[in-house]
C-alpha cells in the first residue's frame, strides 16, 4: 500500500498563544525586518522537525515530508510549546518575508546532535546526556529523528546558494532510531557510562 502525502496546511495564529509563541513569532519578525532594511535578498530560515511530524491523526504509513505540519492544537494541549512556537515562527518568516520581498527557504532539520559551540547543554543534547548517565530511568518505545550539526550547517550554505530553493522547505534528518538502537549506541561508545537500559 503507497504511503499516503501530507495536505496539512500551515497553522493560523492561535488565540490564546503562550510567551513563548509570541516571543518566537516577534524574535522571527524582528530579525527577517532587519535583514530587508539591511538590503538582504535571500534569508534561510531555521525551523525544526517539531513543526513537522507532531500529528496524532496522521496516518503511520504517511510518509512525513516537506507538505507536513504539526497539529498546533494537539502540541497547545499536550504542553509541546516549542513545537507551536516553531510553526508559528515559521509562518512569520513565510509571511514577513513576502511583504519585505525577501527570498526566503526553510530548513527543518530533527534532533540536532554533534559537537556543540557552548559549555552547557542545549535540549538535544541534554536529551543525550540524561540516557548517558543514566538520569532518565527508563526509555520510551518510540523513534525519533536525529541530524549533526554539520550537517545541518552544510544544508543552510546549499539552500542559500541554490537559486531555485527558496519558497521551499527542506527537511534535514539523517537517521531515524528507535530509542533501543540509540541508548545501544551509547553504550557501545561510552561503556564506562551507565546508559539507561530499561523501556
Amino acid at each position: 500500500m503507497a504511503a499516503a502525502a501530507c495536505s496539512m496546511s500551515p497553522p493560523r495564529s492561535p488565540t490564546t498563544p503562550s510567551e513563548l509563541v509570541p516571543e518566537a513569532v516577534e524574535g522571527t519578525t524582528n530579525v527577517t525586518t532587519a535583514a530587508a532594511d539591511a538590503g538582504v535578498r535571500r534569508v534561510v530560515f531555521t525551523s525544526s522537525y517539531g513543526a513537522v511530524h507532531m500529528d496524532p491523526n496522521r496516518s503511520p504509513d504517511t510518509v512525513v515530508d516537506e507538505a507536513c505540519w504539526s497539529d498546533y492544537d494537539y502540541c497547545k494541549q499536550t504542553g509541546v510549546l516549542y513545537c507551536c512556537a516553531k510553526m508559528m515562527a515559521e509562518v512569520a518568516a513565510t509571511e514577513e518575508a513576502a511583504r519585505r520581498g525577501l527570498e526566503l527557504a526553510v530548513v527543518v532539520p530533527a534532533t540536532t546532535i554533534g559537537p556543540a559551540l557552548q559549555q552547557t547543554l542545549n535540549f538535544s543534547s541534554d536529551h543525550v546526556a540524561r540516557y548517558l548517565t543514566g538520569a532518565k530511568p527508563a526509555y520510551q518505545n518510540v523513534v525519533t529523528a536525529y541530524i549533526d550539526v554539520r550537517d545541518v550547517a552544510r544544508a543552510h550554505a546549499l539552500v542559500y546558494e541554490h537559486p531555485d530553493a527558496c519558497g521551499h522547505r527542506y527537511l534535514c534528518v539523517s537517521a531515524v532510531l528507535h530509542r533501543a538502537h540509540f541508548v545501544r549506541l551509547l553504550k557501545d561508545l561510552y561503556p564506562q557510562y551507565p546508559v539507561t537500559a530499561k523501556c
